[in-house]
């Protein structure tokens, strides 16, 4: 269960690679983690309070929120476009069959 950070313990907050806990100040200016090789770039160094969900609002959910959003708007488009088709497609069927085309 969340509740709220009852300490402000710096510890919590210091990003750290994710495969070996190393937290140096080396970690900052490289692309790879100096103690066991990780790519930082496929998986950045977090604190353990990103990891726990202490912050106030997640990293994860922050960046996924307005992604979910446009692609939720796009398909909504190419619904609409589709049907827009559709009704295009069936109207100039029927006007061909009303008008003795066929």
């Amino acid at each position: 269960m969340r509740g709220k950070l009852q300490t402000a313990a710096p510890h919590l907050h210091v990003r750290r690679c994710v495969c070996c806990g190393f937290d140096g100040a080396s970690l900052r200016r490289s692309a790879e983690c100096p103690s066991c090789g990780c790519d930082l770039r496929e998986r950045p160094p977090r604190s353990y309070a990103e990891m726990e969900g202490l912050n106030r609002r997640p990293t994860a959910v922050r960046d996924r929120a307005p992604v979910a959003e446009h692609r939720a708007i796009e398909r909504w488009l190419a619904v609409l476009f589709l049907l827009m088709v559709g009704v295009v497609a069936v109207s100039s069927l029927l006007a061909d069959v009303i008008n003795g085309a066929w």
